[in-house]
């Protein structure tokens, strides 16, 4: 991610893509389906790019997550439902048709239903990445066109095309894979499971137009709230990841940031998203044989006593903002936390940490963190 903002443009002109790749003499052919995903999510995002920026969440401005950026979702649901719905109603009528006819009419009516499930297809993408976008802009921040690892970690954990690290007997290898996947491994998967997606709840007529509706709502709704809540976490840990006092330390904070995260039992996609984003910024050594250290918080606790000076309360700093980016801070976390300050030789500011809670819950952002 880089901090400016992304958004796809409008759907019609980034749809507009050459059909056929050129090759030499010999001929040209036809690029596969997640090839044309990825070179479209790529551009539709460079598109969005070159509009202006617009204000970051803030108090002062009255933009709030629980308003704005749920209203961003909503018109990203009425629309990818429309859609569905269109592609369903074209599903019936065809399926009448071709009856009417005695299959005659299924000449003409199956290869038009194909190419509206495919364009249904695209057309969702474009939405999603639209919503993502404006969703990204609210909170300040733009996806990097050329490598954006965060929206195919988003598509991907929504859809399942991974599995969240902790559904593995190993779990840390898992993140470390999903955070080193590129757009083109997460697209071949993608491509397959949104047509088979479109096919399935368009087999059966008349039915074919509200599951078909339903289905595009409910999806682009979770995909949604997880991007709402990921963008969240990724404004308010921004200027901890970023800090030049913790660079040496990110292991460190990684390791704490596992740990926060996990104190429920469990690990939401969005943490799941902002893990692999913070794995992807360690070199790939640091990213082998994790495992042993991410399942022994005592050692990890321990080791927080080697943090020099300089670095220690920006870490502790980072680790409550980590607790509180849910807007709640369990019994478990403030344990933690407490630990952790007393290995730095720091204190755990309970006041503060109640109050980004606050402040996250009424704005969606962190003012000392703007």
């Amino acid at each position: 991610m880089i901090d400016e903002a992304a958004h796809p443009g409008d759907a019609a002109g980034a749809a507009v893509l050459p059909l056929i790749e050129a090759t030499d003499e010999a001929g040209a052919r036809v690029r596969p389906v997640d090839a044309w995903l990825e070179h479209l999510l790529c551009r539709a995002v460079r598109r969005y790019n070159r509009r202006p920026c617009p204000a970051i969440i803030a108090a002062s401005t009255g933009v709030t997550e629980l308003t704005d950026a749920r209203a961003v979702v909503r018109r990203a649901c009425l629309r990818s439902a429309l859609a569905g719905g269109a592609t369903g109603a074209l599903a019936t009528g065809a399926a009448a048709a071709t009856a009417e006819t005695n299959g005659l009419g299924g000449l003409v009516a199956i290869p038009a239903v194909a190419l509206a499930i495919g364009g249904e297809t695209v057309l969702r993408l474009l939405l999603h990445v639209q919503m993502l976008c404006e969703l990204a802009d609210l909170f300040g921040i733009r996806f990097d066109p050329d490598e954006p690892a965060d929206v195919w970690a988003l598509l991907a954990l929504t859809f399942g095309v991974v599995d969240l690290p902790e559904d593995t007997d190993d779990p840390a290898g898992a993140l470390v894979h999903s955070a080193r996947e590129r757009g083109s491994d997460v697209a071949k998967q993608l491509a397959a499971r949104l047509v088979g997606e479109s096919m399935a709840r368009n087999l059966v007529p008349v039915l074919s137009v509200a599951s078909s509706s339903i289905t595009s709502w409910v999806v682009t709704r979770h995909l949604g709230d997880t991007a709402r809540r990921y963008l969240r976490y990724r404004r308010a840990l921004d200027g901890a990841l970023s800090d030049e006092a913790l660079r040496p330390h990110a292991e460190r904070l990684f390791e704490g940031l596992w740990f926060i995260f996990t104190a429920d039992g469990r690990l939401k996609p969005e943490e799941t998203a902002l893990l692999a984003a913070v794995l992807r910024r360690l070199p790939a050594s640091a990213c082998a044989c994790r495992n042993e250290r991410l399942a022994d918080d005592i050692a990890w606790i321990e080791r927080l006593r080697e943090v020099p000076e300089g670095a220690r309360a920006p870490l502790l700093r980072a680790l409550e903002v980590a607790a509180a980016v849910d807007k709640v801070a369990s019994l478990r976390e403030r344990k933690l936390l407490a630990h952790a300050a007393a290995a730095l030789g720091l204190g755990v500011d309970e006041g503060g940490l109640d109050r980004m809670i606050r402040e996250l819950e009424e704005i969606g952002t962190l003012c000392a963190a703007a």
